[in-house]
């Protein structure tokens, strides 16, 4: 049985709002035998983490939330919030936040895509649809 948060987590890693990372290194450093000076720039690229078959499988590219339900292989394979020290600070309230959206809507609507949407993610600062998502809502009676 999936659980929310599940659902949530499966629709981060496949669509995490901020698609990379850039961090820059304050001093000089070794990382498995490979110098990194000072001042460089290292790109984090979440989606191609997110989207590895060797991390989460051949069907990486497709929804599954119950992978979220069974062990993973790698802790730091998932971070659409970033990660460390730096991770962002309100993840935790916007996950509870959705959540209490998502039931506020459920309880009185059930909702579909439009036929005319056009499944078109663009990355402009953050993920989104580049033709908006076009929802048909239903009122549920009672």
């Amino acid at each position: 049985m999936w659980q929310i948060s599940m659902i949530l987590n499966e629709t981060l890693r496949l669509y995490t709002p901020t698609p990379l990372i850039v961090r820059q290194v304050c001093k000089d450093v070794d990382i498995q035998g490979i110098r990194v000076p000072a001042d460089t720039h290292i790109v984090s690229h979440i989606i191609s983490c997110h989207y590895d078959p060797e991390i989460w499988g051949p069907d990486s590219d497709q929804f599954d939330p119950e992978r979220f339900g069974r062990p993973g292989k790698h802790i730091s394979a998932f971070f659409p919030w970033g990660l460390g020290p730096r991770i962002c600070v309100g993840q935790s309230f916007a996950m509870v936040e959705i959540k209490l959206a998502l039931a506020m809507i459920l309880r009185r609507y059930a909702f579909r895509l439009s036929e005319t949407y056009v499944h078109s993610p663009v990355n402009f600062v953050t993920l989104r649809p580049q033709y908006g998502a076009q929802i048909v809502f239903t009122g549920l009676d009672g």
